[in-house]
C-alpha cells in the first residue's frame, strides 16, 4: 500500500524532470506565435524568455526587426514584423510582434556572441546576425573581430538567410548597454 504513493510521486517527478529537460534543450518553437508590447507593462514574452534593449535592430523603416533573445537558457535571434494595434496617447501604443522566423543557437550568449549590433558595409541596413562573434576594445567601443557565422532577415522571404562577414559592420557600445540596461530595470 505504501509503494502506490511512492510510485505516483516518483511517475510525477520523472514527468516534471523530463517537460523541464525539453524547455531547457529549446525544442519548442516561436514561430507564428505573438509577442505583444504595452505601453503600461512593457514587452510581454513569452515564460522565461529575456531580452535587452541592445538585442533589437529595426530593419530600416520598415515592420521587421530582428531580435536577440535568450530563452530557457538558450540564445535565439528572431525575425519579426510589427504591427500596431492601437495607440494609446500620442507616443505610446500597444504593438503586437509576429515572429518569422527562428534560429536557436545553444552555446552562444545573447548580446555578446550573438548580436545584432551590425550593419551592411554596402549601406546603413540593419537585420545581420553574427553567431561566434569575437570583439576587441577600440576606446569605449567593441568592434568586431571574426564570427563563425553571419545572417540576415530577407525581408522578400520573410527568412534568415546566409550572409558573409565581408558584409557587415559590427560594433558595441558598453556604456551604452549598460544604460540601458539599467533603464530598463529602473521601478516603472
Amino acid at each position: 500500500m505504501n509503494a502506490n504513493p511512492l510510485r505516483s510521486i516518483a511517475f510525477a517527478l520523472g514527468i516534471a524532470l523530463s517537460c523541464a529537460a525539453s524547455v531547457a534543450h529549446g525544442g519548442e518553437s516561436y514561430v507564428g506565435r505573438p509577442i505583444y508590447s504595452e505601453p503600461g507593462s512593457g514587452l510581454q514574452l513569452p515564460p522565461g524568455c529575456v531580452i535587452e534593449p541592445t538585442w533589437r535592430a529595426r530593419i530600416g523603416t520598415s515592420d521587421l526587426e530582428v531580435w536577440v533573445v535568450e530563452c530557457g537558457g538558450i540564445a535565439r535571434s528572431w525575425f519579426l514584423r510589427r504591427s500596431l494595434i492601437e495607440m494609446v496617447a500620442g507616443n505610446q501604443a500597444r504593438l503586437r510582434f509576429q515572429v518569422l522566423d527562428e534560429r536557436q543557437w545553444p552555446g552562444e550568449t545573447a548580446g555578446d556572441t550573438l548580436s545584432v549590433q551590425c550593419i551592411g558595409k554596402s549601406g546603413p541596413e540593419a537585420g545581420y546576425v553574427v553567431l561566434g562573434a569575437k570583439w576587441r576594445a577600440v576606446g569605449n567601443e567593441l568592434r568586431l573581430t571574426g564570427a563563425q557565422s553571419v545572417i540576415r532577415a530577407d525581408p522578400n522571404s520573410q527568412k534568415f538567410v546566409a550572409a558573409s562577414l565581408a558584409q557587415v559592420e559590427c560594433t558595441r557600445h558598453p556604456d551604452r548597454e549598460a544604460m540601458l540596461r539599467r533603464l530598463q530595470q529602473a521601478p516603472r
